[in-house]
């Protein structure tokens, strides 16, 4: 079987929710994360907050990437 029918045979959702879209909170940081970004902060620094006192459970990597991708 190839890929394509296996895949249309087989359906599955992850269940996905990204951090940011798990609580009003997790959104308001997420914002205010984005505009410090935009404002010039560190992405390593925006992200250590997040971490250290937003409880966000992403990597400093993914989090600094994520930064920068939602700006392009």
């Amino acid at each position: 079987m190839d890929l394509v029918s296996f895949a249309k045979a087989n359906p599955s959702k992850t269940g996905y929710q990204a951090w940011r879209e798990k609580s009003p909170e997790n959104k308001e940081a997420w914002a205010e994360a984005l505009e410090g970004y935009r404002n010039g902060l560190s992405p390593s620094v925006i992200a250590r907050w997040l971490k250290d006192e937003k409880d966000c459970p992403l990597t400093e990597n993914t989090i600094r990437n994520q930064l920068k991708t939602e700006d392009e």
